[in-house]
Parts: structure tokens; C-alpha cells; sequence
């Protein structure tokens, strides 16, 4: 039966056959399963690394992503539009959230033709939407005029916290987490929270721009408050959530540079991180040690200009 246009209605019965042969065909070889029944089987190579828990969930929520798009499709059939399609729709709300579902769908591929479920890697076909970059970048001047403010207006750990966030390069996790206990044998020990990384930085990791070192940032930690536990704190000695690091690094920028009414996003706590490492990378600092990653095409990226495996401790040397 054919529709105006000539385009041909497929019945109920017809789809129902189609799953049934499909189903029937999976049992006998992997290629004629779905994506879907894949995944658990990817999980469980993933699972095999070692992962940090953080990590997993992030493979986990592209992987529903991906799901959502080509889970009941039969692997060995999957073409590049179908993940294409639904990528180019995340990229426009979320670009990120896009770049780590083409990751994690090249990943998945990988496996499956090396498992055997399919010849073909689709999603190498797959390019990323071109977006301009989201957020600007912060500039030592404007960190400095942020930090100015701070110290004359604002609760003693927010300036603290702008100079830790420069000289250590953490993720504001990690800072909120940093306590005077994770000093050891003349180093400050991170955990990282997103990686699993273990991270040494000498006492004696020195900014040049700010002059000034890690070990004066930690003293200056010392007796603003109540509490002996972590680096930056309420004044009742509690801990601080990452998102109030963030609230009041925001608080601090419109203050100085009013409300941003430009394209994109101004530049949020997280790029004192870029900024450390433009600024170690001119002292010949090893920034990708620095900031626990494994990889230097990574550290890169926040070198741009615009606007460690765990397990083992790994000792940022000077």
C-alpha cells in the first residue's frame, strides 16, 4: 500500500516482524543486536579501568544520550546521521554535554568492532558543530582588580580563595575541599575530584605574577575564622560549598566590571585555572602535571588566547 507522494505505509505487523527476525538473528550473531544490548558490555570495559566514580557517571549520562537516539537501531546498521541528527540538536542547548556524547559514541564503537557486533565506526563520520568559544578569558589584570575588591569588601575567604585558585590551578571542588591536613613532607596532596588523580604540589610552587608562593597562600589561610580543618571556610569554621566559591567570584567580577551584556559568557571562577596555566607555562612550570591531566592536548586548550591516572602520586616537579 502506497501513500500519496508514493511513499510506502509500513504496517504495525510489518514492524513487529522486523524486531522478531532482528531478535532471532541477535540470538545467532551479535551484528544483528541493538545498540542497547551493547551497552552493558561497554560498561563492563569501562568498569575494568579503574575509573573514578565522577567518571563513570559522565560515561553514563552520554551513554542514555545515546541511547535515546540509536538504542533500539541494530548496531552493525547504524549509519553516521543517526547520531549526527541528535547530536547537532544537544549542541545547540548544550556543547558540551555534545562533544562528550561524539566521544563517548567513538568509544563505544571502538569496542563494539573490536568485539566483533559491527565492521564500522559510524561516529568517526561524525564532525562536531563549529561554535564560537562560550566564555572569555580572564586576564591577570582583571584577576587582579577582582582580587583588589575582594580584599576590601568581602569575607576574608573569598580573597583567599582567589589567590589559591590562581597559584594551585584546582577546580573549585578541590578548593572547597583543600584542608590544612593535606599538607605533607613539605607538599600539598590533592585527590582530585573529578579524575581520581593524585597530585603533589611543592610548598615552594612560586606565581611570579603575584609573588607569591603556596606556602605564604596557606599561612594566610591560618586564624581568619573559626575552624582548623579547611583552608577556606565560614566563619563559623564550616566548609564551603563550590558553588559559593563561585557565587561570590561572580559578585566580586560585576562589582568591578559591572553586568556582562557582550556575546557569550564573562569569565567564571574556573578560569583562574586558564590563567595559572599561561602563567606557569611562562615560567617554565610542567603545566600538565600541574593541572592532572593526562593528557597534553588537553592542558592546551586552556592556553588557547581566547577571550594521572590514578594510583600513583604524581609530584609536580620544580
Amino acid at each position: 500500500m502506497r501513500r500519496a507522494g508514493g511513499f510506502r505505509h509500513i504496517s504495525y505487523v510489518e514492524i513487529t516482524m522486523s524486531r522478531l527476525i532482528s531478535a532471532t538473528l541477535g540470538r545467532i550473531s551479535p551484528r544483528f543486536r541493538t545498540f542497547d544490548a551493547f551497552v552493558p558490555i561497554y560498561r563492563q570495559s569501562l568498569a575494568a579501568r579503574g575509573l573514578a566514580e565522577k567518571t563513570m557517571q559522565n560515561h553514563d549520562v552520554a551513554l542514555r544520550q545515546l541511547s535515546a537516539a540509536i538504542g533500539r537501531d541494530i548496531i552493525s546498521g547504524i549509519r553516521p546521521h543517526k547520531i549526527a541528527v541528535p547530536l547537532r540538536a544537544l549542541h545547540l542547548e548544550h556543547p558540551h554535554a555534545a562533544q562528550r556524547m561524539l566521544s563517548e559514541a567513538r568509544a563505544a564503537f571502538a569496542e563494539a568492532v573490536a568485539l566483533g557486533w559491527t565492521d564500522t565506526n559510524p561516529a568517526m563520520e561524525v564532525k562536531m558543530p563549529v561554535a564560537k568559544t562560550a566564555r572569555a578569558r580572564l586576564t591577570l589584570e582583571a584577576w587582579q582588580a577582582i582580587a583588589d575588591y575582594a580584599l576590601k569588601n568581602m569575607p576574608p575567604w573569598v580573597h583567599r580563595m582567589l589567590v589559591l585558585a590562581l597559584i594551585t590551578g584546582l577546580r573549585r571542588g578541590d578548593l572547597a575541599r583543600l584542608q590544612f591536613d593535606d599538607v605533607r613532607d613539605d607538599h600539598l596532596q590533592i585527590c582530585l575530584q573529578k579524575t581520581g588523580a593524585l597530585l603533589r604540589l611543592p610548598l615552594a610552587l612560586r606565581m611570579d605574577a603575584i609573588d607569591m608562593s603556596l606556602e605564604e597562600a596557606i599561612a594566610a589561610c591560618r586564624g581568619y575564622s573559626k575552624g582548623n580543618v579547611f583552608m577556606l571556610r565560614k566563619s563559623t569554621g564550616a566548609q564551603l560549598s563550590p558553588d559559593s566559591l563561585s557565587a561570590r567570584f561572580e559578585t566580586a567580577r560585576e562589582a568591578v566590571f559591572g553586568k556582562h551584556t557582550g556575546e557569550g559568557a564573562p569569565p567564571s571562577l574556573h578560569e583562574c585555572r586558564s590563567l595559572a596555566e599561561r602563567l606557569y607555562r611562562e615560567q617554565g612550570i610542567n603545566t600538565q602535571r600541574l593541572l592532572g591531566h593526562a593528557h597534553q592536548k588537553m592542558t592546551d586548550v586552556y592556553n588557547s588566547e581566547r577571550g594521572l591516572t590514578g594510583g600513583q602520586w604524581k609530584t609536580l616537579e620544580l
